[in-house]
């Protein structure tokens, strides 16, 4: 299993005047980086968090999914989200962080983090990894990062993101509960993402947002969870996780029978489930959340 970072952008929608977070009707005051990856890659045609795998270049002195997280986000839509502009960048008039092999053989961590500039702060909200019976399986670290007002280098990149020609197909600013409603009908997601998406919507004010992430405790957030996909005899597709009473024992290989599947009392105790439908080209349409216990990624 490979290790991998997942980076959730933040931004008030008036830091992001003009982009497209401020189309449609939203209850929420911001909006979150995503992108879509080209078709026959991983998570295709689906609408995923900026991030990657993590790279040797990103181990050192600090947090080696911080700096894999930031390095990812960097490369797929140019945003370099560090705290101030990295002196050897500002020392250089020819040089453009959208470029940095003008660097030569210096690798990001080295041009970043080794050079005088650190990160902006970054709270771990989840940790995922892939079902057992995918081929390809990845532990993900999912941290967020809110750019505030006092971010000034962050802030004045916006509206400046850049697509990766040959890995992503767009990149788009979009608030939770829009994605949300979109979601139902033409928007793909995956578990991972729709899981966060609705943990975000929760949050109509950035501001709030922001303030109860600097309460998450990571040594509760660093808690795999581990889905287990089933379909139901209606065809629906049913993500069971940690803590749901359904949820099988991973070492003795049990399924869980059809009738466990379904849920006819939402609040009913002892649930943790995702119901949703395969989307015509990757993710999944009319995500929905079911969580009654406190198992698992704790509630933002």
């Amino acid at each position: 299993m490979r290790s991998a970072a997942s980076l959730i952008v933040t931004a008030p929608l008036a830091a992001l005047a003009g982009r497209t977070a401020a189309r449609g009707d939203t209850a929420c005051n911001y909006g979150v980086l995503m992108v879509r990856r080209v078709g026959g890659g991983s998570f295709g045609g689906a609408l995923v968090f900026p991030g990657g795998v993590q790279e040797e270049q990103d181990k050192g002195p600090g947090d080696p999914h911080v700096a894999c997280a930031i390095r990812e986000t960097y490369e797929e839509t140019g945003l370099l989200l560090l705290a101030a502009e990295p002196p050897a960048l500002r020392a250089r008039a020819d040089a453009s962080f959208r470029d940095l092999s003008t660097m030569h053989s210096t690798s990001f961590r080295d041009f970043c983090f080794n050079n005088g500039a650190s990160a902006l702060r970054t709270h771990m909200l989840a940790r995922w990894t892939t079902p057992r019976a995918q081929h390809k399986r990845f532990d993900t670290r999912f941290l967020m990062l809110n750019i505030g007002d006092d971010d000034k280098f962050a802030l004045s990149q916006l509206g400046q993101e850049q697509v990766q020609a040959g890995e992503l197909a767009e990149l788009d600013w979009i608030a939770p509960d829009q994605a949300l409603r979109d979601n139902r009908t033409t928007l793909a997601l995956l578990p991972p993402q729709a899981y966060m998406l609705h943990e975000l919507s929760q949050f109509r004010r950035w501001q709030d947002l922001a303030r109860r992430a600097e309460l998450l405790d990571r040594s509760a957030t660093d808690r795999p969870m581990e889905p287990v996909l089933s379909r139901r005899s209606d065809g629906r597709i049913v993500a069971l996780f940690p803590g749901d009473r359904a949820y099988p024992d991973m070492q003795e290989n049990e399924l869980p029978c059809d009738t466990d599947l379904f849920c006819r009392e939402p609040h009913a105790p002892g649930l943790h489930r995702m119901e949703m439908d395969p989307a015509p080209v990757g993710g999944f349409l009319a995500t929905n959340l079911i969580r009654t216990v406190a198992y698992g990624q704790p509630r933002l």
